[in-house]
């Protein structure tokens, strides 16, 4: 490892930072170190980046605003890896967008307002990037990523780039099911032409609606469980009576029952142990075994 991180810094420089706490990049604010956090900017980077750890059989996580992540405490004995610089792109045509995988989803909901072009407005709020949005099918409001998108630029493990078309590619509820290890560098969404203040006013719309439903102001990783066929997890929490419910200082919003707020201290396996006693809770009350929507990252 000691080769690799050699060459990463030389390449990298200070877009490469070794110990870095992951705390410091999640959305919960939990989270040890990282072996190396480093941020790239291109194609060519990235695919570099990726042979590098290949080769020296170092893990390779590549994340977005940290949202959706639960880091272990102990950190990540790996690479994690931002998109920026040509990877967090966004431009226009007549109708639609064009999005770097790394372009932040808020200032893609913005821009596309202030343009005339709706369709993304009901995302606005969500902490992530477009092409996490993406590979997870993120979804509020009765809208989803993944109808919007029309084509994505792909990179492969290999190195290779694969151009695909977003009805060559299988996705549901929460997931799209993307070639083993792609990572998307960039996609085209589809949208269509209204009056930017028509727009505007729908998306402030879904903010208000969205501050008033759920702990915008707490640390939290976004919806903690995916919504079982048929119900909703929020529901399911909330009747098993485990609105309010603590493990140090890691809490069960009193607002959204599916979302987990960090109080101030919280620890990753605080939360670990908070959602599996929600789990737990709920399997009793309803029968159901809730499926997290938050990823694990690390031992």
């Amino acid at each position: 490892m000691e080769a690799l991180r050699r060459e990463i810094a030389r390449r990298l420089g200070r877009r490469a930072l070794f110990g870095e706490p992951m705390s410091r990049h999640t959305t919960w604010g939990v989270g040890g170190p990282a072996w190396c956090f480093c941020r790239v900017d291109s194609a060519a980077e990235l695919a570099w980046l990726i042979q590098m750890a290949a080769q020296a059989g170092a893990p390779l996580k590549i994340v977005g605003r940290g949202s959706n992540l639960l880091v272990a405490d102990a950190g990540f004995a790996g690479l994690i890896v931002l998109l920026r610089g040509d990877l967090a792109r966004i431009q226009f045509g007549a109708t639609a967008m064009v999005c770097g995988g790394g372009a932040s989803l808020a200032k893609a909901v913005r821009r596309a307002g202030e343009r005339g072009l709706a369709g993304l407005e009901w995302a606005v709020g969500i902490p992530a990037t477009v092409g996490g949005a993406l590979a997870g099918n993120a979804g509020a409001a009765g809208g989803e990523m993944m109808t919007l998108c029309r084509r994505m630029t792909l990179l492969l493990p290999s190195g290779d780039l694969r151009h695909m078309a977003a009805a060559e590619l299988a996705w549901g509820y929460r997931r799209t099911d993307l070639p083993a290890g792609a990572v998307i560098l960039e996609a085209q969404l589809a949208l269509r032409p209204e009056a930017a203040s028509a727009v505007l006013a729908r998306r402030e719309q879904h903010l208000r609606r969205r501050k008033a439903s759920q702990p915008m102001s707490a640390r939290t990783a976004g919806s903690v469980f995916k919504n079982p066929a048929g119900d909703f997890a929020g529901r399911l929490i909330e009747t098993a009576g485990l609105k309010g419910r603590r493990v140090g200082r890691a809490m069960v919003s009193q607002i959204h029952a599916n979302f987990i707020e960090n109080i101030g201290g919280a620890t990753a396996a605080q939360i670990a142990e908070l959602m599996e006693l929600v789990r737990e809770g709920v399997g009793r009350a309803h029968g159901v075994r809730l499926e997290p929507e938050v990823e694990r990252v690390g031992d």
